[in-house]
């Protein structure tokens, strides 16, 4: 009897403990999960607009001498609310698993440009990271407006220098058409190139591949899509 006490006491102790961290964890999601769906939502709808150069209200607070600039979400979500049209299908109109978002800015009554994310594996240094983009072409869907980086997992102060203005307004008025070129041996002179960020040959590389592959998957989808 004396062994049978033993025996469910060693296994109330055992769920109690395998309990307590499961229960913290899922806690710890539960309060977490909305946030990081927030930051997520935020972060896309403020690249849309800072590609379209739709303005926001920004924020400034000064606590103990640093200012810490910010921006309002309510009057993000206003803002793009207001500006942007989504479409929440394919370029082919029909509903599919992976979602797939057309985002178009239409001033007046005239169209500003077309834009859409993409997220894919195995592009830039870190192939076995996710690298998303947002990618903006104008009307003609030729020449791009320009992109924002979403996510991925280069080395900070190399290839992660791919979210700096500098790099990323290279590519405002490129042409896409064959395609668009890294070049690493000399200074970028055609419409269809830009340059390379140094030590980062690679993520360069991949950059190249990654927006070549989106805007022809893009085109190739968009074949029925009126506009």
């Amino acid at each position: 009897m004396e062994e049978l006490k033993t025996f469910i006491l060693r296994v109330f102790s055992i769920i109690v403990i395998a309990f307590i961290p499961c229960a913290g964890l899922l806690m710890v999601y539960f309060y977490t999960s909305p946030i990081i769906a927030d930051y997520h939502e935020i972060k896309e709808k403020r690249a849309v607009l800072d590609v379209f150069s739709i303005p926001y209200r920004k924020t400034e607070k000064k606590i103990m001498g640093f200012t810490l600039k910010g921006f309002d979400k309510n009057d993000i979500r206003k803002v793009f609310d207001e500006s942007i049209t989504v479409e929440d299908k394919d370029a082919s109109g029909v509903k599919t698993e992976e979602e797939r978002k057309v985002y178009k800015f239409t001033k007046g009554s005239e169209l500003q440009g077309i834009g859409f994310i993409r997220s894919k594996l195995g592009y830039g240094y870190n192939k076995s990271s996710t690298m998303s983009l947002f990618i903006c072409m104008e009307p003609d869907m030729e020449t791009l407006k320009g992109i924002e980086v979403l996510e991925h997992s280069e080395t900070p102060g190399l290839g992660g220098r791919m979210t700096e203005d500098q790099f990323k307004g290279q590519f405002a008025g490129m042409k896409l058409k064959p395609r668009i070129i890294m070049v690493k041996e000399r200074k970028a002179t055609g419409d269809n190139e830009f340059d390379a960020i140094t030590g980062a040959t690679n993520t360069s590389r991949g950059i190249e591949a990654f927006i070549n592959d989106a805007v022809h998957e893009f085109w190739g989808e968009s074949g029925e899509l009126k506009w």
